[in-house]
């Protein structure tokens, strides 16, 4: 009897709280977190300059969305009323529904309005979850709906097909998700960010379906928020851990309030890069791109934000990370998203290097995130005004990030392969230190330093003398 009052007791509470049960937040009384890219004309900027637009001609308005009064329905009647509606809609209100997940992708918002929301409800340092409490769900309360469905940012015309799947942390900031996106970018394409495309109220299990929108976008970002580090002994360790406990992966020992922050480390994270990897299997053009770092003020006098790399804190995830360890608010779902990783080709050390891969591929491209940006189909990079030395950086970091159509096209504009770039390292060494084989061999073969193949001699050697 005791057992069940405490489950009803927690149902309540949910249902009160209008709990979407789907993925995790820190342990607050909050709900849970729930083809290519048609070319571009160049229009880049980066958050500090969006965050303080002030013309009302070239910023994008986010819509005058009012809260409004709770209507007079119960929790448990709404959650009814939202299954059938999605049921009605995608002929399932199962998670996993492939029509769910196409009509998702289509509620992508360009970058320009998350720079203008976030502005306009002064964000930036809101924990993401503090964003679906205190601005998401009162403006979607009347209906229900998804963000991105209300009318009034549906007139904005900043919704549609969204190009690049957005994977973050609930625990972590919002503005660093923010600024990583608008990092160098075309602010006007289209991200899929989980807190506008999906409801945030009970009933929403037709929308459990993050991991499947991957593949109807042509990029897959992920941010993750920096912690500060130390060095021992020459490696960069995370809070009170030591060199040792770093090198033996001793996650458990890390915070909780920095886990929450680490997307690796996060079982619902870990389900979405896995179908960015299958996805990168399929399509050689579909980038991966990894931002870590911080949301800051900006350098200029702007007054704005902007997002911050950190190469210390690549240089501790990479000894740290072990997707074996990922966690979930829920431990069903940590287990249920590692065994499909379990199950899946490959192997967990497999998937390991390829987040580790990743992780150098952020720090090759910490001062030329307009790589990444090119990467996910944006023109910003001048390949014609440029000059030879930032064409050989370009390569570099694309080299180390492993985006070889990239670097192709670097090396046709005057590329140089083996030449010694910013940071010491040429982009033939950065593609090999961060495994990138690809693009490794197609610099090899235009290296104007090879070794010519061995000749025999022009004239043969004399014999040796006879000796008695």
């Amino acid at each position: 009897v005791r057992a069940l009052r405490t489950r009803a007791a927690v149902l309540a509470r949910r249902l009160r709280m209008g709990n979407c049960g789907s993925r995790e937040v820190p342990a607050v009384a909050v709900p849970e977190r729930t083809a290519l890219a048609p070319s571009r004309p160049k229009t880049s900027a980066n958050a500090s300059t969006r965050a303080r637009s002030s013309s009302s001609s070239s910023r994008a308005s986010v819509g005058k969305v009012a809260a409004a009064g709770e209507p007079g329905r119960s929790e448990e009647e709404w959650r009814e009323v939202i299954r059938a509606e999605d049921l009605a809609a995608f002929g399932s209100n199962e998670p996993g529904s492939a029509a769910a997940a196409a009509h998702s992708a289509q509620l992508g918002v360009t970058i320009e309005y998350l720079l203008e929301f976030t502005r306009e409800h002064n964000c930036w340092h809101f924990p993401t979850w503090k964003v679906v409490t205190d601005i998401i769900k009162p403006a979607t309360r009347a209906r229900r709906q998804r963000f991105a469905e209300l009318d009034a940012v549906q007139a904005t015309g900043a919704v549609g097909r969204a190009d690049t799947f957005a994977s973050h942390c609930w625990g972590a900031l919002w503005g660093l998700l923010v600024a990583s996106l608008a990092d160098q970018a075309d602010v006007r394409r289209r991200v899929w960010v989980d807190v506008f495309a999906v409801r945030q109220w009970a009933g929403n299990e037709a929308d459990h379906a993050y991991d499947a929108v991957v593949p109807h976008c042509t990029s897959f970002a992920i941010c993750c928020q920096a912690s500060p580090t130390k060095q021992i002994q020459g490696v960069n360790c995370l809070a009170s851990l030591s060199n040792s406990e770093m090198l033996a992966r001793r996650i458990d020992l890390v915070p909780e309030r920095i886990r929450t922050q680490i997307a690796f480390l996060r079982a619902w994270s870990l389900l979405e890069i896995m179908r960015a990897v299958e996805a990168e299997a399929r399509d050689k053009r579909f980038a991966v791109v990894m931002k870590v770092g911080n949301v800051a003020a900006s350098k200029d006098s702007s007054g704005g934000y902007a997002f911050q790399s950190n190469s210390d804190m690549t240089k501790a995830l990479q000894n740290l990370i072990d997707v074996r360890q990922a966690e979930a608010r829920d431990p069903a779902d940590a287990v249920r998203i590692l065994a499909a990783a379990a199950d899946s080709d490959g192997s967990f050390e497999l998937l390991n290097d390829r987040v580790r891969s990743c992780i150098t591929g952020a720090r090759a491209c910490s001062s030329f995130p307009e790589i990444q940006a090119a990467a996910c189909g944006d023109e910003v990079l001048d390949l014609t005004g440029s000059s030879q030395k930032k064409v050989n950086d370009w390569l570099k970091a694309a080299s180390g990030a492993g985006y070889p159509w990239i670097a192709q096209k670097l090396l046709e504009h005057g590329g140089q392969p083996n030449t010694i770039c910013t940071g010491n390292v040429t982009p033939l060494m950065s593609a090999v230190m961060s495994g990138n084989l690809e693009v490794a061999e197609m610099l090899l073969a235009k290296c104007p330093d090879r070794l010519p193949p061995p000749h025999p001699p022009p004239h043969p050697p004399p014999p040796p003398p006879n000796f008695p």
